[in-house]
């Protein structure tokens, strides 16, 4: 008992401490949810930014379908890289080389494997063309080795918007753009456990399908659940005012107000998460409701004051109309479709139909937020109706 008084009364310090003068005086008395309904997002977001993005489309394997890392460079530091490996039935494996972050990434996701794996990874040049060479193990223990060669430079022309198959088909709605992209030369190679498997044939004669791309852009909407606990709430709606959640990992989450323009609000989200990233919220106030009518993911992770421009990140617009849009950084209007908000009991839930291009038509989101007192269940599902 005593325990649980004291965890309580750090939490409620460290929140007062947080949300700054307008608290009361007495750290066991935090305000509860004054408002009718308080501000939670409920789509489970990421967006990466990635220098390198290599993927090896198998010809032969057994199992796997595709091989693939994302490469992040770090000032200082090893580069942050996540290895993926798609199965020939669509499920998908992530390898992290970062501890932290495969643990988080792993309690939010909880429908998809992430593991914490050390990684060798090497790039350059060779004959002015890029090269890369990437080391780790798999889920199953395997020597898994990527060596790529380009076959000719990275345009352009062979980078754009990707189609991703059925790859995590029933557990994300993905939005991906590459700057440049290249093909790979015959000399480019796969191992698993030192056995070489064939690449997929290029539509280029003599190209190989495992395809290096530079700047590339990934956003997705994904399968997974959170809980919040609301350690704060404000008495008005004010530019300034904030509302504050811890979640169940022991990460916070600060949504501050920081624009009112009529019965729209723009609110700032950050958090001390190691995977979910800065979201910038576009919310309309109806009858004491709040519904919620974009969310842009910047994909930063430490927490900053100053809010990046417009429409730099991943976004999502929820229309009055019943519509949406998925869009990253200039690139608008991706993927379409439509989009309904049901509330049933203390169960509000988003559901988005995405309708082009083709391949996402298998691809339904539902986004739900359920309230048990303080408490916030955010979960998201993915796939066929």
């Amino acid at each position: 008992m005593r325990f649980s008084r004291c965890r309580f009364a750090f939490v409620a310090w460290v929140t007062l401490l947080l949300v700054g003068t307008r608290a009361p005086a007495a750290p066991h008395q935090l305000p509860g949810p004054v408002q009718p309904e308080g501000i939670v997002q409920p789509f489970l977001i990421t967006f990466e930014r990635h220098e390198v993005q290599v993927i090896a489309l198998l010809a032969n394997h057994p199992v796997y379908d595709a091989i693939e890392v994302m490469v992040t460079r770090r000032t200082g530091r090893p580069p942050l890289l996540r290895a993926i490996i798609t199965q020939l039935d669509g499920v998908q494996i992530d390898f992290i080389n970062d501890e932290e972050a495969a643990r988080e990434r792993a309690a939010v996701l909880t429908d998809r494997r992430t593991l914490y794996r050390p990684m060798r990874y090497e790039e350059g040049e060779r004959n002015g063309l890029p090269t890369m060479r990437l080391r780790f193990t798999s889920h199953e223990g395997e020597r898994i080795v990527l060596s790529f060669e380009a076959f000719s430079p990275p345009t352009p022309e062979q980078g754009g918007f990707i189609n991703p198959g059925n790859h995590s088909e029933d557990s994300s709605l993905p939005v991906m753009w590459a700057g440049t992209s290249a093909l790979a030369h015959p000399h480019s190679q796969v191992t698993v456990d030192g056995i070489s498997y064939r690449l997929r044939p290029a539509p280029q004669p003599g190209a190989l399908l495992f395809i290096y791309s530079e700047d590339f852009l990934i956003g997705v909407i994904r399968e997974g659940q959170l809980r919040l606990w609301l350690a704060w709430a404000p008495r008005r709606i004010a530019v300034g005012e904030r509302w504050v959640y811890w979640d169940n990992l022991g990460n916070l989450h600060q949504y501050e107000l920081v624009g009112i323009e009529g019965d729209l609000l723009t609110l700032h989200k950050t958090t001390t998460s190691s995977f979910l990233a800065e979201e910038i919220l576009t919310v309309q106030r109806v009858e004491g409701q709040f519904l919620l009518r974009s969310v842009r993911n910047t994909g930063r992770l430490d927490r900053r004051e100053d809010i990046p421009p417009a429409p730099q990140g991943f976004t999502l617009r929820l229309s009055t109309q019943g519509g949406f849009s998925l869009s990253t950084d200039e690139h608008e209007n991706l993927v379409t479709g439509t989009a309904s908000r049901q509330v049933s009991g203390n169960t509000t839930t988003w559901t988005l139909h995405p309708m082009d291009p083709p391949w996402t038509q298998g691809r339904t989101v539902r986004a739900s937020v359920s309230r048990y007192g303080r408490w916030h269940h955010i979960e998201n599902t993915v796939g066929e109706d």
